[in-house]
């Protein structure tokens, strides 16, 4: 019970000085951290954000392997549009075309959430920042 008494005072005070910080016109995030602790973030150290439904990339590294996958499925999707090229079949559906630019989107969209979140990491280590649980 000792260490929920200590907690609770602890959350109170990171609450406290999050909103004092808020006041006077900071944009700041209160989240839980990893560590348990209640953690006041900066938009440019939080990364990207992490709740709502579903799973989420939590990692540098995850955002890293999700932009080669889609980079992966995009070579495969061209090569296999080449190899229809090179056998005669020069009329490419419109809906290839949809599909070619619904991955080049989803390729900007994640790496750019792979450069916010690698940013944060580095904020987050310089500044002795727990990573955001939430």
């Amino acid at each position: 019970m000792r260490h929920y008494g200590a907690r609770l005072l602890r959350d109170q005070e990171a609450t406290a000085w999050h909103e004092q910080a808020v006041a006077s016109g900071q944009k700041r995030y209160l989240r839980r951290a990893f560590n348990g602790e209640l953690v006041s973030y900066l938009p440019e150290e939080y990364g990207v954000a992490r709740n709502g439904l579903g799973p989420k990339i939590r990692t540098v590294w995850g955002h890293s392997i999700l932009v080669a996958g889609e980079i992966a499925i995009l070579c495969l999707f061209l090569w296999a549009l080449s190899v229809g090229a090179s056998g005669g079949h020069t009329d490419i559906p419109a809906g290839l075309w949809i599909v070619f630019g619904f991955l080049g989107l989803t390729i900007v969209y994640s790496t750019w959430n792979l450069v916010k979140e690698a940013k944060a990491t580095r904020l987050r280590r310089q500044r002795g920042l727990p990573t955001p649980a939430e």
